[in-house]
Parts: structure tokens; C-alpha cells; sequence
């Protein structure tokens, strides 16, 4: 068996370490590898593929490219426009499915994060709208957006819409989030950064940061409380469920987490 990670640029990539401490704990005849693609070079790599391989995992900038080359997609990609995940459906045919939503609600899950109100999200990316999913799904009423991109934020009140959940944008310059429970930055961790002085947030706030690399990011290292949920977190628990759709088998979830370097 085959699987692979594969983004533009590749070499930060955790995926190789998470899924190969899989393989290893599980000791099956698989590879996974981290490939640099781009966008151009995407259809080509999955035209490619032969019965050998079972997935594939996909990173910026592609999450949104692959949607015009598989036409099997499920209600999460349809609703939030990206998949950064390609496997084998029961018919062996190559299918998408986005399992940053699972990374995400699980993340806050297993955190025991409890959203009795509203969530704070900065950014308006393909990450943004995964994470607006899984606030819905974990019972949030209303979002707070900060977003810079407008076509962007136009996106994410259709998806809000759609899920019932009420939703106010706001600008960099007055991030009001005081009556948030959870803040989800799905900004880069210098970018992230840039915005703490003008967030006002509560005092019991969480914060999951999507930025891992370095860890702890500047915004967790500014945060005024130990709430802080790292997205290697995030990047663990979407990994768990790709690697159930690649081999049919169940994570072992202890490996997964030693291998990045995550608490037991």
C-alpha cells in the first residue's frame, strides 16, 4: 500500500512522521511520503496513481484545486468547498472527503472545551470554513468572524446560513470576542500575532491555534491563560480518520501522538 502528503512547500509537513508511527505500530507492508506538488502539477500526480495506492493527504494550496478532478464528494467538501483528503470509496473509486472538521471538533472535544455561546474565528480560509462546521457541530449558536477577504467572509455566511447558526464580521481593528467561549485562529502564527493587541477576549476563553510550527506559536505564548489548544492537536485527530479510510484499520492513536511529540 501506498499514501502521501502533498502540498506547496512540503518540508514542514508532520503528516510523514504521524502516519509512519502508524505503519510502524501497526507493522504493515505501507509507505507514506511527502511529495511537493503544486497546483499545476496535482491532476498529473493523481492520474498517476495506480492500484498500489490507497490516499492521499493534501495541504495548502491544494485543498481547494482537487475539487474539479474527483467528482465524488461528500456533504462536508460540498459545504465547505475544501478536501484535503482522497481515498477509496466502497466501490474502489477515488472519492474527497475534509477531515479538518473531525481534527477540529475533536481537538476541542478531547480539551473539554464547552461552547455554551459563541465562537471566535480569525481568518476566512479553507481552514476557517472547516472550523465553522465544527463549531456548529459542537452546538455553537453564533460566530464571530475577523476576516480581510471579502469574497471570502461572503463564503462563510452562506455556510453559516446553511447550518442555522447566526454570524457577525468584524475588522482587524475592533476584534471584540468578550463573549466568545472558544477563539479558533486559523491565521498564520506571524500573522496572528500582529492582531493581540486589539482582541478583547474573556478571561475563561480557549484558544485552539491552528499554527503548529513553531510551537508554542506567539499567540498561545501571549494568551492570558493556560487554555491553549495546540493545532497539532487538530492535526493529529484528522490524520486518525484518514488513516481509517486509507487501510480500513483503527488508529493507533498513542503512536500517532508520541510521534509529534503530543502529551499521552
Amino acid at each position: 500500500m501506498k499514501a502521501a502528503v502533498l502540498g506547496h512547500p512540503i518540508d514542514h509537513s508532520l503528516s510523514p512522521a504521524i502516519h509512519q508511527a502508524a505503519i510502524a505500530a501497526l507493522d504493515l507492508d505501507m509507505t507514506y511520503q511527502a511529495y511537493d506538488v503544486d497546483a499545476h502539477g496535482l491532476a498529473r500526480f493523481i492520474g498517476d496513481l495506480n492500484e498500489d495506492w490507497v490516499g492521499l493527504s493534501l495541504t495548502m494550496p491544494l485543498k481547494t484545486e482537487v475539487l474539479g478532478l474527483i467528482p465524488h464528494v461528500d456533504e462536508v467538501v460540498e459545504l465547505t468547498q475544501s478536501a484535503n483528503t482522497v481515498y477509496r470509496n466502497v466501490s474502489g473509486e477515488w472519492a474527497l472527503t475534509n477531515t479538518d472538521v473531525f481534527g477540529l471538533s475533536e481537538s476541542i472535544r478531547t480539551a473539554g472545551v464547552h461552547l455554551s455561546s459563541s465562537v471566535g474565528i480569525l481568518g476566512s480560509g479553507a481552514t476557517a470554513r472547516s472550523a465553522v462546521v465544527a463549531a456548529a457541530e459542537l452546538g455553537a449558536s453564533r460566530l464571530v468572524l475577523a476576516a480581510r477577504n471579502v469574497k471570502a467572509s461572503q463564503e462563510i455566511v452562506r455556510m453559516s446560513s446553511a447550518l442555522g447558526v447566526d454570524l457577525e464580521i468584524v475588522n482587524y481593528g475592533s476584534l471584540d470576542l468578550t463573549k466568545c467561549d472558544l477563539v479558533i485562529s486559523t491565521l498564520p502564527g506571524a500573522t496572528a500575532i500582529n492582531y493581540a493587541p486589539s482582541l478583547r477576549i474573556n478571561a475563561d476563553a480557549a484558544l485552539l491555534d491552528v499554527s503548529y510550527s513553531p510551537w508554542p506559536s506567539e499567540l498561545a505564548q501571549w494568551w492570558p491563560n493556560s487554555h491553549v489548544i495546540s493545532g497539532k492537536e487538530m492535526l493529529l485527530w484528522q490524520a486518525t480518520k484518514q488513516w481509517h479510510l486509507f487501510t480500513g484499520t483503527q488508529a493507533p492513536v498513542a503512536s500517532m501522538r508520541e510521534a509529534i511529540g503530543l502529551p499521552a
